[in-house]
């Protein structure tokens, strides 16, 4: 019983995952959903309390994979200097890069530019914040670290970076036409101007 349980609850899955991609979340349908499934529309609440719940599921790898980046951000491996330098932490970042955008191409599109409606509408907002967070706290521990470089950084110049991060994201997704070679160009790009700028700012 538990496994004819389990096989329902993932072919409600596959089969949401596929009308949000085509539908965006406040237009997918959870009676179409149902009937994909063939499960009747009253019985799929016995799996997922309401369309919010589906579409939470479904971007929970997603979710999951950006909550470990933060939660590893200011790891202590992370507060040094050598990172500026260090050509393995480059493509490290790199290679973390085209992961997410490789496994998660489409779901990134979905959250960042069809969730409205869900509970997920302002991921970028809350992201973006816990990201400033983390970036100033940062900024603080490399400061206590190396008392040499400069901290004085202003706040919103940490948030718009944060911001910056997502909306790179959202215009590589949006961007059918770049292969995964392209992309890779580009992150090596982003990383080289975004590492340059940061050695100029911290005076490293």
């Amino acid at each position: 019983m538990q496994t004819k349980k389990q096989n329902i609850h993932k072919v409600i899955l596959e089969i949401a995952r596929t009308e949000f991609l085509e539908k965006g979340f406040k237009d997918a349908s959870m009676r179409t959903i149902a009937e994909k499934s063939n499960v009747g529309l009253s019985n799929i609440y016995n799996y997922f309390k309401n369309k919010d719940d589906i579409y939470i599921e479904v971007l929970s790898p997603l979710l999951n994979t950006f909550n470990k980046l933060l939660i590893e951000h200011n790891e202590n491996e992370n507060i040094s200097l050598e990172i500026f330098k260090s050509e393995q932490y480059m493509q490290k970042q790199v290679a973390m890069f085209m992961n997410i955008i490789v496994q998660f191409r489409k779901e990134l599109k979905l959250l960042l530019f069809q969730s409205y409606g869900s509970s997920l509408e302002n991921f970028k907002d809350k992201f973006t914040d816990r990201h400033t967070d983390l970036g100033l706290k940062y900024i603080q521990k490399m400061k206590e670290k190396y008392p040499h470089i400069n901290s004085n950084i202003s706040n919103f110049f940490i948030h718009t970076m944060s911001s910056w991060w997502l909306s790179v994201m959202g215009e590589i997704v949006t961007h059918n036409e770049l292969s995964n070679q392209d992309i890779e160009v580009f992150i090596n790009e982003y990383m080289a101007f975004g590492t340059a700028g940061w050695e100029k700012l911290m005076q490293i």
